[in-house]
C-alpha cells in the first residue's frame, strides 16, 4: 500500500473520532459543548438542535469518515475538505464583520484551517497518483 494512502487511512480515522468524540459530548449533554462559547442552552429546543447537529450530524460524519478510510477515500476526504472549508469560511467571515472571537474560537479556526490544506493536499496527491 503508498505511502498516501496510509496517511490518508489515519488521518480520515482520526478526524472521524474527533467527529464522533464532539458527537457523544453532544448527545450526552448538549450544554458540555456550548460552555467553550458561552452559550447558555436554556429550553429545550435549544438542546434539541444541539443534539441534532453537534449530535447527530458529527456522529454520522465521524462514522463515515472512518468507514471511507476504508472503502471510499475520496469520498470521506472531500466530505472532510467541505466540511473544513465551510468553517473557516464562515468564521472569517465573522472575524471580518464583527471582529476577533475568543481564543477557543481562533484554535479552531486554525485546526479547521489545516484540516481543509491537508485534505485538498492528499486529494491533489491521489489526483497525481492516478494520472501516472
Amino acid at each position: 500500500m503508498r505511502k498516501v494512502e496510509i496517511f490518508t487511512k489515519v488521518f480520515l480515522v482520526i478526524v472521524g473520532l474527533a467527529f464522533l468524540n464532539v458527537a457523544v459530548q453532544a448527545i450526552a449533554n448538549p450544554q458540555t459543548v456550548m460552555d467553550f462559547v458561552g452559550i447558555h442552552l436554556d429550553n429545550l429546543s435549544a438542546r434539541s438542535s444541539t443534539r441534532a447537529y453537534y449530535g447527530g450530524v458529527n456522529l454520522t460524519f465521524g462514522l463515515f469518515l472512518i468507514f471511507g478510510a476504508f472503502k471510499m477515500q475520496k469520498e470521506a476526504l472531500m466530505l472532510a475538505g467541505l466540511y473544513g472549508a465551510g468553517f473557516v469560511s464562515g468564521r472569517l467571515y465573522g472575524i471580518i464583520t464583527e471582529g476577533v472571537p475568543n481564543s477557543f474560537v481562533l484554535t479552531w479556526l486554525a485546526i479547521e484551517a489545516v484540516l481543509t490544506l491537508v485534505t485538498l493536499l492528499l486529494l491533489q496527491s491521489r489526483r497525481k497518483a492516478t494520472h501516472f
